[in-house]
């Protein structure tokens, strides 16, 4: 039995800072290294520990957002990686996770392989 896996979140700007609230992470281990994966951000972080691991993530989900914000493309990495923007706001929805398995191969590979355990973790940026 394939187990259920449903990604709610979004991301709304305003103020000064931009929140993404459960985003939804897989943790597995590979050899000795903890992997961190973001599926909606097509991210990952690795480290020895967990917190090694999660700290990484962190650091690459600060990173995208830094360049895709200097560049001024976030919206458009953020449509690419399959985000809907709601009309009328500024409102970004996450994709379904039904929707980035079929998209992503590894995703499915990671479900269907590993021993994995998912999470949500938010996450907030300068806006």
């Amino acid at each position: 039995m394939r187990p259920t896996l449903k990604a709610s979140g979004n991301i709304q700007s305003g103020g000064n800072q931009a929140n993404f609230e459960n985003i939804p992470i897989f943790v597995l281990q590979e050899g000795n290294a903890i992997i961190y994966y973001s599926p909606v951000f097509d991210l990952s972080g690795y480290g020895n520990t967990e917190n090694e691991a999660r700290e990484s993530l962190k650091v690459a989900i600060e990173e995208f957002f830094r360049y895709t914000m200097n560049k001024k493309t976030l919206e458009a990495e953020l449509s690419r990686l399959g985000w809907t923007k709601l009309k009328r706001k500024k409102k970004f929805v996450q994709p379904a996770m039904t929707d980035m398995i079929k998209k992503h191969a590894y995703l499915s590979e990671i479900i269907n392989e590993y021993d994995f355990r998912k999470q949500t973790m938010p996450v907030a940026i300068p806006a």
